[in-house]
């Protein structure tokens, strides 16, 4: 069986140099193995994004909250993502979110 971390890396190595298709391949095998891993789902919707499919980097950062509602980054990232969609009311309250989980990680 293969390694989740060892598979992840791949694919983090495939996104840095601008292998996107093997990155999603890489990253998708990942969650085969653990659906609940939240960084991969992050990472998927990195390069969704990176790609132009705004809706799967939306499905996969919601995916990603879904596991881990208090990481700051992913509402961060899924308010990048509404706002390249024009969708800004919603990317503000991701934003807002982001900002509040910020500041209550810093106290």
């Amino acid at each position: 069986m293969a390694d989740k971390k060892a598979l992840y890396k791949q694919g983090f190595d495939a996104f840095a140099s601008g292998d996107y298709d093997a990155a999603i391949e890489k990253y998708q095998q990942v969650v085969e193995l653990d659906p609940d891993f939240a960084l991969v789902h992050q990472a998927l919707a990195e390069v969704y994004a990176r790609v132009e499919k705004l809706d799967r980097a939306i499905e996969s950062i919601d995916r990603a909250i879904e596991l881990e509602p208090d990481e700051s980054l992913f509402h961060t990232s899924k308010s990048r993502f509404l706002q390249r969609q024009g969708k800004v009311p919603e990317a503000e309250s991701e934003a807002v979110i982001a900002q509040q989980l910020q500041t209550r990680g810093s106290v």
